[in-house]
Order: C-alpha cells, then sequence, then structure tokens
C-alpha cells in the first residue's frame, strides 16, 4: 500500500482504493418470497477485506410478518447489520415504510472487516414474511 496521496481523496496506490465505496442490495417480498430462511439479496456483494463504516435501510413497502416473525440483517456474521429481531419491536426497523440506519453500536468499538467476498442477507425466522420491499445500502472501505 503506498502512501496518502495529496487531493485525491485515496490511500494507496490502486484506484479508488482507500475510498468509501456502497454496496446496495434489494429484497422484495412479490420477487424472493417469505418463507423461514436465509435470503441473499439481489445487487451488490461486497468483497474481500472491505470494512463495513455504515449501512441504512430504506423500506418502501412494510415487512407484514405473524406475530413471531424475527428478521436480521447480515454481511459477515449472523446479524452483524441488524441482530434478530420481531419485526413488530421497537424500533420498528422494517414494520414501517422510511430509511433507518443499521450497523450503530456505541457498544462496541470493533468494526466489521470481511474474510470473503459476502452478500447481504436477510434471515427470516420463527414465522414468514407475508409482504415487504426495502433496499439496504452498506459503505464500505477497501484498503487493499
Amino acid at each position: 500500500m503506498g502512501n496518502i496521496q495529496p487531493g485525491t481523496g485515496k490511500i494507496g496506490s490502486g484506484n479508488h482504493v482507500g475510498r468509501v465505496k456502497y454496496a446496495r442490495a434489494h429484497y422484495d417480498f412479490a420477487v424472493d418470497g417469505g418463507a423461514i430462511g436465509t435470503v441473499t439479496l439481489r445487487g451488490d456483494s461486497l468483497p474481500n477485506g472491505a470494512i463495513l463504516l455504515d449501512a441504512f435501510v430504506d423500506v418502501t413497502t412494510a415487512f407484514t410478518p405473524t406475530t413471531t416473525t424475527t428478521v436480521a440483517l447480515t454481511v459477515q456474521s449472523a446479524g452483524d447489520l441488524r441482530a434478530a429481531a420481531l419485526t413488530n419491536a421497537s424500533p420498528a426497523v422494517i414494520s414501517t415504510t422510511g430509511a433507518k440506519r443499521l450497523l450503530v453500536d456505541t457498544a462496541d468499538a470493533d468494526l466489521v472487516k470481511t474474510t470473503a467476498a459476502r452478500s447481504i442477507t436477510l434471515a427470516v425466522a420463527a414465522g414468514a414474511v407475508t409482504a415487504g420491499k426495502c433496499s439496504v445500502v452498506v459503505a464500505y472501505l477497501e484498503l487493499a
């Protein structure tokens, strides 16, 4: 890895290395279904060694669960974007429309770093989802 290159907004010698990048993936009940299990969201994946900086979900159709449905959003390990929680629990991340921040863990200073190329996944457990549509955006840094 090279030095910080003044005026370029990047670290290193490769094109776009050290710049914040974004991965965007989509879920749509009408396309992806809502059965219990893990759904790989359609869209971008994150490269090996990506350091996750921030993430948000934009819910355009509120998720309609059974009363016990839990949903988690993951990149590297279970629930690292959003831990499994009742879909209708507070804060209402996916049961109401709008943009919501994910990956905000003030109790733990460790960042998530991918150990292989990873897709964004949505895990549905304890009950099916019967409606819902969202986009997930993850900001990450690639150092190599």
